[in-house]
């Protein structure tokens, strides 16, 4: 899965990293020399369909902040303030998480607890501030990930995770680069030095298992085979890179025409160039001895053809990415636009789902740090049928409340799913705040009218 989730990598990376790698995502073209492939390379443009529709479909469930069931200890919540103890609350982390997941197919969440000296007690660990926190492990950063089934229900037996940091030498920095081994009951970390891996630590897991939660969009394979739900999309970008390129490249000789000199003797010391700003010459042939210049451009139905080709590619990425149909002056009907919206919302739906029981094994393994087994509900925005601002639902909606067949508040209320009105408006209070400014003391029956 590597070359895969490289070519995800480099796709968000942007321009930039993608140019650097070269022939690897625009080839050659044949006989085309160093500097004119130099050339084409650093001017050829780059339209981020593949972030775009990323970023769409990972926002879905976020439109309203993850929540905890009422059962939730005060514990739990005040962790999930700051779940990963570097100031991300639980909505902002399992963002991360959803589109890593999306992106890559797979994504984990470790449950980890900071090491302390041998034979610690609770209160030393509550002096020192210890308390479980959430890492999240990219895809690519699992080595190794091995599991078994248990009682019915798969666990992680051993993982070895890949890890980067950062650390000071003298008034520079240099990067170190280690590997985690965690195995029910022990951890080990590596580290790779001039000699090799050494061992570098090691503890004792008191978890009766690996605290790792996995999170799947894909279709699994196995453990750590898994093909990314917008795997096919990935290609199609590379695919509309370089489309892109070669449309570039035709409109550069097509905007600059080539002067021509019919019947003109060329320098022959100077070797015949195309493209704009260049001339190209004809010797006179035979006893024809007249001359003349004119232009030579390509045909304008050539140019069209090519815009065509690269809509048609954009297009076809933002049906395939499960984007709602762009609403242009076609032939796309309302039809159409439902069909892939729903397609989208079902996908996108089933994802959160997941990530909702990803988040609540996460909140097990957390639960068990603190030897509190605890049950804990994530709550998770999973309303996606709702196209935001969509005149027909509005319509209906005006209609129903100017002939009195819903209250005001059922009115506000549907106002504020199709988000008209802040998703965190609270109904009651904005009522409350009509009636104030209404002249005069309240009754009960301006208040009853207020909320019908």
């Amino acid at each position: 899965m590597m070359p895969l989730w490289q070519r995800v990598d480099d796709i968000l990376a942007g321009p930039v990293v993608i140019r650097s790698k070269g022939e690897i995502y625009l080839p050659k073209y044949e006989a085309e020399g160093p500097e004119e492939y130099k050339r084409r390379l650093a001017a050829s443009p780059w339209r981020p369909e593949f972030d775009d529709a990323l970023r769409s479909l990972a926002a879905k469930p976020f439109g309203k902040d993850v929540a905890l069931g009422e059962g939730a200890p005060g514990g739990i919540k005040a962790l999930a303030e700051d779940i990963d103890a570097r100031g991300s609350n639980l909505t902002a982390f399992l963002r991360g998480i959803f589109r890593g997941g999306i992106a890559k197919g797979m994504h984990a969440i470790l449950v980890d607890y900071p090491s302390m000296f041998q034979g610690a007690t609770l209160a030393d660990e509550r002096a020192a501030g210890a308390r479980p926190y959430w890492v999240s492990v990219p895809a690519t950063d699992i080595i190794a990930l091995y599991t078994e089934f248990r009682g019915g229900k798969e666990v992680v037996t051993h993982v070895r995770i890949h890890e980067h940091a950062i650390e000071r030498d003298g008034f520079g920095e240099k990067s170190v680069e280690r590997i985690r081994i965690i195995e029910p009951g022990l951890w080990e970390l590596w580290e790779k030095g001039e000699s090799g891996w050494q061992k570098v630590s090691e503890g004792a897991m008191t978890l009766p298992q690996v605290p790792l939660a996995l999170f799947y969009t894909g279709e699994r394979k196995g453990p750590q085979l898994v093909k990314p739900p917008l795997a096919d999309l990935a290609d199609m970008q590379i695919e509309l890179y370089r489309k892109l390129s070669r449309q570039d490249e035709i409109e550069t000789y097509a905007g600059s025409p080539m002067l021509a000199g019919i019947g003109i003797d060329m320098d022959q010391e100077n070797p015949i160039q195309l493209g704009p700003k260049r001339v190209l010459f004809a010797p006179p042939m035979g006893e024809n001895k007249s001359t003349d210049w004119k232009y030579v451009e390509p045909s304008a139905a050539n140019l069209k053809e090519v815009r065509e080709s690269v809509r048609d590619v954009i297009q076809d990425m933002r049906r395939l990415g499960m984007q709602p149909l762009v609403r242009e002056s076609g032939d796309v009907t309302a039809t159409a636009t439902s069909v892939e919206a729903a397609k989208a919302h079902s996908a996108v739906e089933a994802w959160a789902l997941a990530l909702k029981d990803t988040a609540e094994q996460a909140f097990v393994f957390t639960s068990q740090w603190f030897n509190q087994p605890t049950s804990v509900e994530v709550e998770i925005d999973t309303d996606f049928a709702v196209d935001p601002f969509a005149q027909a639902p509005l319509t209906a909606l005006k209609d129903a409340r100017a002939s009195r067949d819903i209250s005001h508040r059922t009115y506000l209320s549907g106002l504020r799913r199709f988000s008209v009105l802040p998703s965190d408006l609270d109904v009651d209070e904005e009522i409350d705040a009509v009636l104030e400014e209404v002249p005069g003391d309240d009754d009960e029956a301006d208040i009853e009218a207020a909320a019908a």
